[in-house]
């Protein structure tokens, strides 16, 4: 069909329109010539009108067909695509399938080997279980058996005349243990005896103290700050009215080492030495700034040598400080029931060791 409408003489419709609606005349028949020439050109308007409707159609026909021929080339592209992007996407979900299989088989089997190595080793507990049941077992029998014995001897005895009780090799080990335990339960109930009457008595008096030492420390610190601002305080007014008097000695050093460089000036009162010269030079005036600036520097270097000095001194004594509270600091557990913890300081290997052992006394006669 496409090389059809791409000939450029498939489609001639003026000769088509001629040829089927205009009659062929017979070469022999001259005498009707001039009738039907006038007939054709009567009709050659009208002929020309519908062969151009027609070639409109036609046209128009062509067109359409043109554009339906282009829209199934379209959707053929796309059905195409689509195809492909659906047998992509088909290849993409079998072998997601196939992974998930293989890794669905590969935890199956994983998952079959644990329980067989579960079950072995429940068959060997079982197993194991079952051989020490049945020796505790036997033994439980065993012990019932001479148990049963000792009871039938020691009842034997007894009809006898009961001679044979303390003659049993396990009476006095039981004696003894039966001592030891009342003597572990008296000296335990005289411990807790003594603490329910701590806690009754001494217990409040001793937590009455602790708070006020406590409080006691407070103030004291609360007090030694409060000394620290003003020493603190103090010590900033002498460095400021030291520094304010270097400074005016500066001043006045520089103005004199002005006044002596400037020529023609060593004339002028001090009234001229306190107010700027109006007559200096660009250059001295710049030269006394740098002079100013350079003195200030150093004047701002040396205090903060001395205060870098000052806080070196004061770190040590300050980390002394702060050792010995923390030394001092202990649990409220500890100073309450001081007398019941009885804790001591550890004795090292390197700690000398004073024995204060009594020396007895002569007596004078």
């Amino acid at each position: 069909m496409m090389e059809v409408l791409s000939r450029p003489n498939s489609f001639q419709t003026q000769p088509l329109w001629d040829s089927l609606h205009s009659p062929q005349l017979p070469e022999s028949g001259l005498h009707s010539k001039p009738t039907m020439l006038m007939t054709s050109q009567l009709r050659n308007p009208q002929e020309k009108h519908r062969g151009r409707l027609d070639s409109g159609k036609i046209q128009a026909k062509i067109r359409l067909l043109r554009t339906l021929l282009r829209n199934r080339r379209t959707t053929l592209q796309e059905l195409s695509n689509h195809e492909v992007f659906l047998t992509k996407l088909n290849w993409e979900l079998i072998k997601a399938i196939q992974d998930m299989e293989d890794s669905s088989a590969l935890k199956v089997r994983t998952m079959l080997y644990r329980q067989d190595i579960l079950e072995t080793v429940m068959d060997f507990l079982e197993y194991s279980n079952k051989k020490k049941l049945q020796k505790l077992k036997c033994e439980l029998k065993e012990w019932e058996e001479r148990e049963e014995a000792k009871t039938q001897y020691l009842l034997g005895g007894v009809l006898e005349g009961g001679s044979c009780l303390l003659s049993l090799p396990t009476s006095p080990a039981l004696a003894r243990q039966v001592e030891q335990l009342n003597a572990e339960v008296e000296k335990t109930y005289k411990e807790v005896s003594f603490l329910s009457t701590y806690m009754d008595h001494e217990y409040a008096v001793r937590s009455v103290q602790i708070a006020n030492l406590v409080h006691q420390l407070q103030q004291i610190k609360d007090s030694q700050q409060d000394e620290l601002d003003d020493l603190s305080e103090m010590r900033r007014m002498v460095l400021q009215s030291l520094s304010n008097q270097i400074q005016k000695k500066k001043k006045k050093l520089l103005k004199a080492l002005v006044v002596a460089l400037l020529p023609g000036k060593r004339h002028l009162g001090a009234r001229t030495l306190l107010r700027p010269q109006k007559s200096q030079q660009p250059h001295q005036e710049a030269l006394l700034q740098k002079t100013q600036d350079s003195q200030d520097m150093l004047k701002c270097m040396d205090k903060f040598r001395e205060f870098i000095n000052q806080f070196e001194e004061e770190i040590p004594i300050l980390k002394a400080e702060v050792e010995q509270l923390q030394v001092q600091v202990q649990e409220p557990r500890e100073i309450i029931f001081a007398d019941v913890l009885l804790r001591r300081p550890k004795c090292t290997p390197d700690m000398d060791v004073i024995l204060n052992i009594p020396v007895e006394e002569l007596l004078p006669f």
